[in-house]
């Protein structure tokens, strides 16, 4: 071999050793240079820098993606939120059904009414105003009373019967009695229809009007 031949020997070296070599530091990958004997790495910009007691490396600055790990347990719920402010006014909605009718007002000046119902067994009916008292004497028989101070002239009395099971009764208003403490009491009998006066336990409701100065 040729002296020529062995002073090329050392070039030819040198390139592979460059060829191997890392390379300096980029945004994928870091470098750095490896201690041959304790194993302490440090790292640097280029592997060019590593002395000849290190071994230069590599690697990604960024490793591969992991797979995605399990769901955590929900946390807990967060305080409540401030009141937002008030949204616009709506549009207006279409118009409700007409409601029942209401009760009936006072009488006029110069008329005074009481009006009620009565149950078969002489109990004021629970939608019956107050106003009056009602009491069953007997089969058939029923009195009300207005307490003092209800009247100022004395009343008169209607009286409808309401039909129970088949049978229709007239309504016979045998006494009223008007005292001058302003009460009144009155006897209702109840008959069932083109029975010659038979009595009967039968509902009804009765109307009373007086003239009365002040209503």
């Amino acid at each position: 071999m040729s002296n020529h031949a062995l002073r090329a020997l050392p070039t030819l070296a040198l390139m592979g050793l460059a060829l191997a070599l890392p390379g300096a530091v980029s945004a994928d990958v870091l470098v750095g240079c490896k201690n041959k004997t304790n194993g302490n790495v440090r790292v640097v910009a280029d592997a060019a820098l590593c002395r000849v007691s290190e071994i230069a490396i590599s690697w990604n600055a960024t490793g591969e993606q992991g797979p995605a790990g399990p769901a955590g347990p929900a946390g807990p719920a967060g305080p409540e939120g401030p009141a937002g402010p008030a949204g616009p006014e709506g549009p207006v909605g279409p118009a409700g059904p007409a409601g029942p009718a209401g009760p009936a007002g006072p009488a006029g000046a110069g008329v005074k009414t009481v009006a009620g119902i009565v149950n078969d067994d002489g109990v004021k009916n629970p939608i019956t105003p107050n106003g009056f008292t009602s009491q069953r004497l007997g089969l058939g028989e029923y009195r009300i009373s207005f307490p003092p101070g209800t009247w100022t002239s004395f009343p008169v009395m209607t009286v409808t019967p309401f039909g129970i099971n088949g049978a229709y009764g007239d309504a016979i208003v045998a006494s009223a009695i008007g005292f001058g403490d302003g009460s009144a009491q009155f006897i209702v009998r109840m008959t069932i229809s083109n029975s010659g006066g038979t009595l009967f336990d039968n509902a009804f409701m009765f109307t009373t009007v007086a003239s009365q100065a002040t209503p």
